[in-house]
């Protein structure tokens, strides 16, 4: 079932049948910033070429379980989260493979596909290419039939395709199922598939509740002080928060749809969540970042920040890794003055 929040804080800005994040802005900005980023994405692409990180170190077989009760968080890549909480199989934007042939894949997917346990819900934050994957989504729909919730516009591009078990939400809508309450909440970002598509469906977060705890997926967005200390503010027992943190250069171009580390690293502050899980990096070259620039940058905005960050905590997963909340709660509890 399907609710809107009474008396929202606030609600996209809608003109013209489109969406914006704030009342002035332009649909087609041209700064003068664009030529330079773009020529500096060309020369850095032969440097970044001769960049070969050890891509194993940060891979782990992934050993899934069928289902559980208390919170299981898996990266598989990119924003693709495999979220196992209140005895559901939940997964985010998910990617099996690249975009385009422009973006090849860096790291693989977290599992092989057969290997995944049963999807029964499936959120999305957006309908760019690396979030709302044609391909993908068709093999979830055929293999599992999941539950698709996704922001305002984009259900017809799901029941054009035959996946009829599809829900689509304004900021501050919220569904219930199965005893799992999903909701959509703000993001600072922009939508378009097509040329003449621009801002015409919505883009967001979600919010995963279950009666003992609550994750924050925050999908695809710019820092905002108001959206994260607002939703901080409408869901005040976030647990987990899992933040994108690149790319991050260049940072003109960058931080006008997307996070760099140090700014999600202030993001997690304004939410007040627990437990920090870095998300969108080091699976594809979407901007100059080297491949380590933003797991480099969010562990020195941590260290460099420690006396404002306890209880909280750092996760860094690797793909396919599993992250137990209650096992890390029950670290934490043993070594209080820890940040693990």
């Amino acid at each position: 079932m399907k609710k809107q929040l009474f008396n929202p804080p606030f609600l996209p800005i809608r003109r013209n049948k489109k969406f914006y994040n704030y009342d002035k802005e332009d649909s087609f900005e041209t700064p003068e910033w664009l030529i330079p980023s773009i020529k500096m994405y060309f020369n850095s692409y032969k440097k970044r070429k001769k960049d070969r990180p050890d891509l194993s170190a940060w891979i782990e077989p992934y050993q899934g379980c069928e289902r559980s009760k208390e919170p299981i968080i898996t990266w598989m890549g990119h924003a693709t989260m495999l979220i196992q909480m209140g005895n559901l199989n939940i997964m985010t934007d998910p990617i099996l493979e690249s975009p385009s042939f422009l973006y090849k894949r860096v790291l693989p997917f977290g599992a092989e596909p057969h290997e995944l346990p049963a999807i029964d819900v499936v959120l999305i934050s957006h309908n760019h290419y690396d979030h709302m994957d044609a391909s993908t989504l068709k093999h979830l729909f055929k293999e599992h039939n999941p539950l698709f919730l996704v922001p305002e516009g984009n259900k017809s591009w799901f029941t054009r395709r035959g996946m009829e078990r599809v829900e689509e939400f304004n900021w501050w809508q919220s569904y219930e199922h199965q005893g799992s309450t999903f909701s959509f909440v703000p993001a600072w970002h922009w939508s378009q598939r097509g040329i003449f598509d621009h801002n015409r469906t919505l883009w967001g977060g979600w919010v995963i509740e279950t009666k003992e705890d609550s994750v924050f997926f925050a999908g695809d967005t710019a820092y905002s002080h108001l959206y994260f200390s607002t939703i901080g503010q409408m869901f005040p027992n976030l647990e987990v928060a899992i933040m994108p943190i690149g790319p991050c250069d260049p940072d003109e171009l960058m931080r006008r749809s997307h996070m760099n580390a140090q700014e999600a690293g202030q993001a997690f502050l304004d939410c007040n969540a627990r437990y920090f899980v870095p998300m969108h990096w080091g699976t594809f070259n979407f901007g100059v970042d080297f491949f380590h620039t933003p797991i480099d940058r969010i562990t020195q905005w941590w260290q460099a920040n420690q006396e404002l960050l306890p209880p909280q905590s750092l996760v860094l997963s690797k793909l396919g890794q599993q992250f137990h909340l209650a096992h890390h709660r029950t670290l934490c509890l043993d070594m209080p003055d820890q940040n693990r």
